[in-house]
């Protein structure tokens, strides 16, 4: 069996010594609070996940090929029905992707995991020999050194600043720019966050703000000095994937999210930011929160949603001022529709 340190092997070296042995298991690695595991077939990498990390869910909808209404509806399925299909498998099998598109977002999926398992400087690693999970796609795994190398490509070089708001500046035809850059500068518009570029492009989010800073260093961007403060949206969720899809449907609309994990979290922000707007889970007990939260200074005039699983009885029950309710699976236009109307500023 491979064990070990991750002080005293990088993931890198690591990944590359269990692939060489061509051998089918999974990769365990652990890192403080934060679990991961990467899957090998034959010497192939076939998938990866890391706790509160990217999922493959939100990977369909930043590649555009899924809604988040579709992801939440094949979770919900998925955890109605404990060993059903993959996430993937049951998009393919309602006809809302193929096995190209999987295999797409299959491999964009790793090279993220791998992005951030690459940054773990110690914990423990653990490799179990074993089958591969069955089902995840169809193109029989991805050549491991093609993948590490996007890892490094996103590892390499300095990223700018999530919150920082750019503007055009230099000419941009001076300069030889790798492809990805002229998506980025299409969309560098002086009023969004450079967080809220990398949303909207189906680039891993840590090479969209390294090519972002390559710009600012050659003179084509500049930061927006004068560009208004994005508003900020302070969010919960019981659950981490749907968090993300929340905090990515935010970042597309021009916000700047705030998530929070408890309420003593939520008061420490809301005191902090004064955010613009709230967005609560109905499985977190969303009124003893909205309670909480309204003795605040302010805190009456904040408009506030609460997304829950819909139809449900917590929709008739509660009547509370100044609350909306949003039912889970929800379009992101829905979502975008209400930030609109609360937050007219905050669209594009």
């Amino acid at each position: 069996m491979i064990e070990g340190s991750l002080r005293d092997a990088a993931f890198n070296d690591v990944l590359q010594i269990v692939v060489a042995g061509r051998k089918d298991g999974v990769l365990h690695l652990e890192h403080r609070d934060r679990r991961a595991r990467v899957w090998i077939g034959a010497g192939r990498l076939v998938a990866a996940s890391v706790d509160d990390g990217v999922h493959l869910g939100e990977m369909l909808v930043r590649l555009d090929l899924l809604g988040v209404d579709e992801v939440q509806s094949l979770l919900a399925e998925q955890a109605a029905t404990p060993g059903g299909p993959p996430i993937g498998q049951a998009a393919i099998a309602r006809g809302w992707i193929n096995a190209e598109q999987l295999a797409l977002a299959v491999e964009r999926h790793i090279v993220e995991v791998l992005n951030e398992l690459s940054g773990w400087r110690d914990g423990r690693f653990r490799f179990a020999e074993g089958e591969p999970p069955v089902g995840v796609h169809d193109a029989g795994g991805f050549d491991a050194l093609h993948v590490l190398m996007q890892v490094s490509d996103v590892r390499s070089g300095a990223a700018l600043a999530p919150d920082v708001v750019l503007r055009r500046a230099g000419d941009p035809t001076a300069h030889t720019l790798p492809p990805a850059a002229w998506d980025l500068l299409r969309l560098v518009d002086g009023h969004s966050s450079a967080s809220a570029i990398a949303a909207e492009t189906d680039l891993p989010e840590g090479r969209s703000l390294q090519i972002l800073a390559e710009l600012l260093a050659a003179g084509v961007v500049a930061p927006a000095t004068e560009a208004a403060t994005p508003p900020s949206v302070l969010f919960a969720c019981a659950d981490a994937v749907e968090a993300r899809l929340l905090r990515l449907t935010l970042l597309r609309h021009g916000t700047r999210p705030e998530m929070v994990t408890d309420l003593g979290a939520a008061e420490a922000v809301f005191d902090e930011l004064r955010p613009s707007a709230v967005i609560l889970d109905a499985e977190l007990d969303p009124w003893g929160w909205l309670r909480a939260l309204r003795r605040r200074t302010e805190g009456s005039h904040v408009p506030v949603l609460v997304i829950g699983a819909g139809p449900a009885r917590w929709w008739a029950r509660r009547r509370e001022a100044g609350t909306d309710r949003l039912a889970r699976p929800y379009r992101e236009v829905d979502l975008q529709t209400w930030l609109s109307q609360k937050l007219p500023r905050a669209g594009h």
